[in-house]
């Protein structure tokens, strides 16, 4: 990973190989990020996509391990249990130019990723909501 901050705005670029959820993870706790929003595009090899069932309170999960384009990723940054949590959705294009969406766990860079993060000065933490079984901005 490669990186240059202008004022509160991070420019990152993920190298072939990198984990996109993991290595933001280890990112903003290293920069001390504790709330924020990044978007980026890119491509993977792989991605693991999870979408969530209310009613049943669960997520259900898929692996993909081919070629695709990411067309747009956003997510923001708080905190949960005094750790750095990221909150991420993604689409993704295949070779065939179909679309492949959801909440991402994680993916492999199969090229490069290039992210604009932006760091905001307050610290966001999340909270159980019983309802829908999530942890919700504490807001």
């Amino acid at each position: 990973m490669k990186f240059k901050k202008i004022k509160s705005t991070y420019l990152i670029r993920l190298e072939r190989g990198e984990k996109i959820i993991e290595t933001l993870n280890q990112f903003c706790a290293k920069q001390k990020i504790k709330c924020g929003y990044f978007f980026g595009i890119g491509a993977l090899g792989e991605a693991e996509l999870a979408h969530y069932i209310v009613e049943n309170k669960k997520y259900t999960s898929r692996k993909y391990k081919q070629p695709l384009e990411i067309t747009n990723m956003a997510g923001n940054i708080t905190i949960i249990n005094r750790e750095v949590y990221l909150h991420c959705h993604i689409t993704l294009s295949d070779e065939k130019m179909g679309v492949i969406a959801g909440h991402l766990k994680e993916g492999t860079i199969s090229a490069t990723c290039e992210i604009v993060l932006v760091k905001l000065s307050a610290a966001i933490n999340r909270k159980y909501d019983d309802f829908t079984g999530l942890n919700l901005l504490d807001i």
